[in-house]
């Protein structure tokens, strides 16, 4: 869909942020998106959006592809604005160029699914993802809790990430990068997830 007819919510904000190296490089976002783009999503989201489950042997979850669907609000959030914001952005934090394709999927994890410890590290694939946060004002008590590792081990936590709706979370992939999402036990965990692969140096 050309962009001159999607309807003009706010591009992204990405350059209130805090960068971290250890233990992998990493950047959070206190507020991503605006609370009119927030409301659409949750709209969508909890309406007619094409959720399919997937299931892994370290997680459970509803997900689908911005690509796949004709929703405007898809073709807003894989407009040729928002990439060229996203690209920018983690090209500063980063200091990476980054191809022109751009994966954006949408997750839903709902109470009991959890997403188990991992590093997302597949050599050639994906290098840096960002990750926005969208719900209805999940509390401690909901879970969903994005937990940072400083290794391969569930109990050495490094950092623990509450899932803030229109935050955001980026970091580079790599054999070091192991995180997992705590169990939700109340309300409906969303996310928006762009995934970049960076040029060769």
């Amino acid at each position: 869909m050309p962009s001159t007819t999607l309807p003009t919510w706010p591009l992204p904000t990405l350059k209130q942020r805090s960068v971290e190296t250890s233990p992998f490089r990493f950047a959070t976002f206190l507020r991503c998106l605006s609370p009119e783009l927030g409301d659409a999503l949750l709209a969508w989201f909890e309406g007619d959006a094409p959720w399919r489950l997937t299931r892994t042997e370290f997680y459970e979850q509803y997900e689908f592809s911005c690509w796949d669907s004709s929703s405007p609000l898809a073709a807003f959030l894989t407009s040729r604005e928002i990439l060229g914001v996203v690209r920018a952005e983690m090209t500063e934090i980063f200091d990476r160029r980054f191809e022109g394709g751009v994966d954006v999927v949408c997750h839903r994890l709902l109470p009991t699914q959890k997403i188990g410890i991992h590093n997302d590290y597949i050599p050639g694939q994906e290098t840096h993802r960002l990750t926005i946060q969208v719900n209805r004002g999940l509390t401690d008590t909901d879970g969903g809790v994005l937990m940072l590792f400083n290794g391969n081990d569930a109990a050495d936590i490094h950092e623990l990430l509450h899932p803030l709706s229109l935050s955001g979370f980026a970091f580079e992939i790599s054999a070091d990068s192991h995180h997992a999402v705590s169990q939700v036990h109340g309300g409906v965990r969303f996310s928006v997830i762009y995934s970049l692969r960076a040029l060769a140096d």
